[in-house]
């Protein structure tokens, strides 16, 4: 579900958010409107659920309840759940969070970026460290047991050593999950103007590299299983379930401004991407639907190496020959021999994955199997 209000754009961001004072009761109304959409479908199907956005947490908690309340009254949900939201800092307190863990919601995701005021001043975050602190022992006290943190490096200036204390100060607040994005420059954002005019400079290829590695050394020192390109786990238990789906490729339904659903193999479709509309067109008993599309073989094939080859668990070779009618080994044998040989692939256990080194050269790799299609 994809709640598309923010206090305020980062530099950095290109999802779709607008800047408002948050959620309104026609907004919620579509959600619940767009809700009751939902196919009908074999008991319990469901096992997770995902509040997204933009920023979730400008929800107060009677939205939050309302929003859980709707959502549970159109599917089944299975018991042994994954239930998350999103949250920023400065906006949740200790009763929002009492609350939204009463709800039904067991895990929360909250945007940190940085434990650098500084860092969290350039990218445009309204958050300081101290909030950052404070919010996550909230969490902690209002019943949360699975937390996840979420981190940028890659700063503009940024040091090894700056990064180091980032991880280590994540790393001592003791979360469940931590996602260690790199920071990537999207056309049309602040930061894109930024550096064409000058007025930032990225950092080096190789200084980018030495931090990707720097993060999953020291996630793992520190007993984080490192299970796809930027994302951490305590354990097998709190990776999150709901991710895992889009990396495998898995069904899944998305509600909201913007949102995506993939419900059958091959096939997505998309809603508008305007607050105004969305609420417009569901009042007046229209679909929220934009446009669509069906993927050819080949184009799963695609998309299934580079999604696979994210996960540390790889992409799984019997299943994949399965699926599409090929012999993977036998179709990607130059790219896999030359990959094994540098170190940076590997086949074992029936599956083709990438060392922490080759999940640094991901999209190279990616690309050169996919050349072969």
């Amino acid at each position: 579900m994809h709640i598309p209000f923010c206090r305020h754009k980062c530099v950095y961001c290109d999802f779709f958010s607008i800047t408002d004072h948050g959620p309104d009761a026609l907004f919620l109304t579509a959600l619940g409107l767009e809700a009751g959409m939902i196919p009908p479908h074999k008991s319990p199907l469901f096992d997770t659920i995902y509040i997204g956005g933009g920023t979730p947490s400008l929800l107060s908690e009677k939205q939050v309840s309302e929003i859980m309340g709707l959502l549970l009254g159109v599917v089944d949900i299975c018991t042994d759940n994954e239930i998350t939201i999103e949250a920023n800092p400065e906006s949740i307190g200790r009763n929002w969070l009492k609350t939204v863990r009463q709800s039904g919601i067991n895990r929360i995701s909250i945007g940190i970026q940085s434990f650098n005021d500084n860092a969290l001043a350039f990218l445009g975050r309204i958050h300081d460290v101290r909030q950052a602190v404070k919010a996550y022992a909230a969490a902690r006290a209002a019943g949360f047991s699975n937390i996840g943190l979420d981190l940028i490096y890659g700063l503009p200036g940024q040091t090894r050593a700056d990064l180091e204390t980032d991880l280590n100060q994540a790393v001592a607040l003791e979360p469940d999950h931590i996602s260690c994005y790199m920071l990537t420059v999207e056309p049309g954002t602040p930061l894109a103007q930024s550096l064409r005019e000058k007025r930032s400079r990225l950092l080096s290829e190789s200084r980018l590299s030495d931090m990707f590695l720097t993060v999953s050394e020291v996630l793992s020192r520190h007993g984080f299983f490192h299970y796809e390109i930027s994302n951490f786990a305590r354990t097998a238990e709190t990776c999150s379930r709901h991710n895992l789906k889009y990396w495998r490729r898995l069904p899944y339904i998305g509600l909201g401004p913007s949102a995506h659903s993939s419900i059958l193999p091959g096939e997505r479709h998309w809603n508008v991407k305007n607050v105004t509309e969305y609420v417009d067109r569901l009042s007046t008993g229209r679909s929220p639907r934009l446009s669509g599309e069906t993927l050819s073989t080949g184009q799963q094939m695609m998309e299934s190496v580079l999604l696979g080859l994210r996960l540390a668990e790889g992409i799984k070779i019997e299943a994949f020959n399965r699926s599409f009618g090929v012999d993977f080994q036998t179709l990607f044998a130059p790219v896999l021999s030359h990959y094994q040989l540098s170190g940076m692939l590997s086949l074992s256990g029936g599956c083709c994955r990438l060392s922490p080194r080759g999940m640094l050269f991901h999209e190279t790799i990616a690309a050169d199997l996919v050349a072969l299609i």
